[in-house]
C-alpha cells in the first residue's frame, strides 16, 4: 500500500478508536497514545489481506503475457525478458523444466520438456528424431493409407448421423493414427469408445494440471492408464511412460488439424482451388506436391495452407518459463504468447487475424522470426521441420476429401442444445482453440435441415 494510502487507514482506526470505541459497554475511553498504538498494531496484522501490497514491491511480470518477438524467442533459450533487470540465473535446462512440472504430476512423465538433465534432454531429443525418420522412411502414402483407412471407416459407420462433432472426428483419426504408427498398437484393440476416453482424459488432465482446485487428478490418471495398458502400452518407469512421446504429438496434431480443416472446407471465404490442391496432395503425398503452388495470382501450395493454420493456431499457444534474475528476490514464471506474437499486425499485417495463406508468399525477415509454432531456439520441436507440417496436411487432406461444405453445415454450439442455442460459420467468426471449446463444432448434415424446413 502507498503511504498516502497508509496515512489514510492509520488515521480512520485511530479516529474510530479514540472516539468511538469509548461508548461500548465495559470499555472506557482510550487515551491518544494507546489508540495510535493500537491503529499501528491492526495495520500491521492486517497486512496480509487481499488489497494490502508492500510499498515500492511491482507488479508480478508473470502477469504480463510477452509477445515480442525478440522478447519471446530470449525467454524461449531460458535468458532474460529484460536486461536492465539482470541475467537468468536458472539453467536454461531448469527454466523450461520448472514451469513443466505440473505435467509430471499429472501424466507421471518424464521427458525432454520436464527434466532439468542436459543429457537426458538431448537423448530423448535423438530417440525422437529417430523414431520421425523411421516412421516415413517408407514414404508418406503408407501414412496416408493409415489416415484414410481410419477417417472413412469412422465416418462410414455414422452415415446416417445427421449431428457429428468435427473435432472429436479429428481427435479419434489422430489418436488412432499416432497410436498406431508410433507405438503399433493392435488395431482391434482401438475402439472408439476407448479411443475418446483416452482423448477425454488427456485434456482433463492437462486443464486440471493448470488448476489450484484441481479434481482428483490420481483417479483420472488410473483410468487413462488402465485404458493405454488394454491397448498393451505399459511401463515400469515414467522414463517409459508412452505418455512421454504421446503428448507431444497428439498434442501437436489434432487442435491445429481441426482449424485448418474449418477453414479451408467451411470458412464461406474459402478459396475452391484449395480444395483441389488437398486433393491433389492426398492422391500422391509427396514433399514436392506439398510444396507445389496453384497456378494463379496467389500462387497457394499445401504448404502455405498448413502453415497459416500453424500462425493463427498454433499448437501451443503460451509456453512458460521461469526465470531469477539476478535483481529479482523471488524466481517468476514468464508466460511467452506464441498465439499473439503470431497475430502482430506490426507484423503479419492489419488482417493478422484472418486465415490468408497467400501472405507466406511475401515472407520477410520479420515474420520468419516471429513464427515459432514449434518453439524456439534451442528446444525446437522436432516434429518442426517436416514430420509436423506433412502430417497435418495428410490429415487435413484426408478430412476434406471426405467431409464437404455441401453435405454439412458447420454451427458453434452456444450451449446443450444445437438447434435452438447455435450459430451458423461466417466469415467473421474466430475459431477458439482453448481446450475448453474442445467439443464447440457440430457438423449438421444438410438433407436434415432442408427436411426440417
Amino acid at each position: 500500500m502507498k503511504f498516502l494510502q497508509k496515512s489514510f487507514v492509520l488515521a480512520t482506526l485511530f479516529i474510530f478508536l479514540k472516539f468511538f470505541v469509548g461508548w461500548l459497554p465495559g470499555i472506557g475511553p482510550l487515551d491518544t497514545f494507546t489508540a495510535l498504538l493500537t491503529a499501528f498494531l491492526i495495520l500491521h496484522l492486517s497486512s496480509g489481506l487481499p488489497w494490502h501490497m508492500r510499498e515500492g514491491s511491482e507488479k508480478s511480470p508473470a502477469l504480463h503475457r510477452f509477445s515480442d518477438p525478440e522478447t519471446c524467442l530470449k525467454i524461449l533459450k531460458g535468458e532474460t525478458y529484460d536486461d536492465s533487470l539482470g541475467v537468468n540465473q536458472l539453467t536454461p535446462e531448469e527454466s523450461r523444466a520448472i514451469p513443466n512440472q505440473r505435467l509430471v504430476r499429472a501424466f507421471q512423465i518424464d521427458n525432454g520438456f520436464t527434466t532439468n538433465d542436459h543429457d537426458y534432454g538431448r537423448l530423448f531429443r535423438r530417440t525422437a528424431d529417430k523414431k520421425l525418420r523411421d516412421i516415413t522412411r517408407g514414404g508418406w502414402s503408407e501414412v496416408g493409407k493409415i489416415v484414410q483407412g481410419f477417417a472413412s471407416t469412422y465416418l462410414e459407420r455414422f452415415q446416417s448421423e445427421t449431428h457429428l462433432h468435427l473435432d472429436l472426428i479429428v481427435q479419434i483419426v489422430a489418436l488412432k493414427t499416432v497410436l498406431l504408427m508410433f507405438f503399433e498398437v493392435n488395431q482391434d484393440a482401438m475402439t472408439d469408445e476407448v479411443v475418446i476416453r483416452i482423448s477425454k482424459n488427456i485434456n482433463l488432465l492437462w486443464i486440471q494440471s493448470k488448476s489450484q482446485t484441481a479434481g482428483n487428478q490420481s483417479n483420472d490418471f488410473e483410468i487413462l492408464q488402465n485404458d493405454l495398458k488394454h491397448l498393451g502400452l505399459e511401463w515400469a518407469t515414467s522414463k517409459e511412460n508412452p505418455l512421454n512421446l504421446l503428448l507431444p504429438v497428439y498434442e501437436t496434431l489434432w487442435r491445429v488439424v481441426a482449424r485448418c480443416l474449418i477453414e479451408v472446407v467451411f470458412r464461406p471465404s474459402a478459396d475452391p482451388e484449395w480444395l483441389l490442391l488437398l486433393e491433389t496432395f492426398r492422391a500422391d503425398p509427396t514433399s514436392e506436391n506439398f510444396s507445389k503452388s496453384q497456378p494463379g495470382q496467389d500462387k497457394v501450395s499445401v504448404a502455405f495452407l498448413v502453415k497459416e493454420a500453424l500462425r493463427l493456431y498454433p499448437p501451443t499457444r503460451r509456453i512458460y518459463r521461469q526465470v531469477h534474475l539476478t535483481s529479482k528476490k523471488d524466481p517468476e514464471v514468464v508466460p511467452v504468447d506464441i498465439e499473439a506474437c503470431h497475430r502482430l499486425p506490426q507484423v503479419w499485417g492489419e488482417d493478422s487475424h484472418r486465415y490468408r495463406p497467400a501472405r507466406w508468399n511475401s515472407l520477410d525477415e520479420n515474420m520468419r522470426r516471429a513464427f515459432m509454432p514449434f518453439g524456439g531456439s534451442p528446444w525446437i520441436c522436432p516434429a518442426n521441420s517436416n514430420f509436423g507440417p506433412m502430417m497435418i496436411g495428410v490429415l487435413v487432406a484426408t478430412f476434406a476429401s471426405n467431409i464437404s461444405a455441401e453435405g454439412w453445415e458447420l454451427r458453434l454450439l452456444l450451449g446443450e442444445l444445437p438447434d435452438s442455442n447455435s450459430r451458423v460459420l461466417d466469415d467473421e467468426t474466430e475459431l477458439d482453440s482453448n481446450r475448453q471449446e474442445n467439443t464447440a463444432w457440430e457438423m449438421i448434415k444438410r438433407s436434415g435441415l432442408e427436411a426440417k424446413k
